[in-house]
């Protein structure tokens, strides 16, 4: 896996990348930068990985790539690439390994990361509409407490810092290029926030 190599200004990973459309689109938008989605089933990112080997007026993009992997076994050809990582509304155990910060999620995330990386994620629940998934995977009530000391302070031990938290209301869920943002964007009660932290 040494085809992402290539002379660019950064390289971008998307790690839970679903139907992998906020992948191209940061390929598209950022021609010079190198983006590798990455997710564990590659049934959802079949029609955006065929349109990657088109020529380039019929949508091809020779600047990303999709790779199947759990983010517990990211491959080590990705050791210390990404300048940037992106976690966009991540559910089921990659949702529980960040808000839990489980550290083999984020370990193996900040092991992919360069010094100074930007890691990037989007996340909400609620806990009585998602409350069998928040019951199954033991999910913390998202407090302010929670969010702005409790997790920040986690990370911090772990060599990251939390530079930047947001609350995303649905106005901001419209816009934001990922399709689950889209369809959480018209729903009530789900607290959506966006987190940046800088790998220290």
């Amino acid at each position: 896996m040494t085809s992402f190599n290539l002379k660019s200004k950064g390289v971008i990973v998307d790690i839970g990348s679903g139907d992998g459309k906020f992948a191209y689109k940061l390929a598209k938008k950022n021609p010079e930068k190198f983006v590798i989605g990455v997710d564990s089933s590659t049934k959802p990112l079949a029609d955006v990985s065929r349109r990657i080997y088109r020529k380039p007026q019929k949508g091809g993009l020779p600047n990303v790539l999709f790779i199947r992997s759990a983010v517990e076994y990211l491959p080590e050809d990705l050791t210390a690439v990404a300048n940037q990582v992106f976690v966009n509304f991540p559910w089921g155990s990659l949702l529980a390994g960040i808000v839990n910060v489980d550290e083999r999620i984020w370990e193996n995330i900040k092991r992919i990361c360069k010094k100074g990386a930007n890691i990037d994620i989007v996340f909400g629940y609620d806990g009585l509409k998602d409350k069998t998934e928040v019951d199954r995977l033991n999910l913390p009530q998202l407090s302010k407490n929670y969010i702005y000391n409790i997790l920040p302070k986690k990370l911090f031990e772990m060599g990251m810092d939390t530079v930047r938290i947001q609350k995303l209301y649905s106005s901001l869920l419209k816009t934001y290029p990922s399709s689950w943002a889209k369809k959480l964007g018209f729903s009530d009660g789900r607290s959506c926030y966006h987190m940046r932290v800088k790998v220290l």
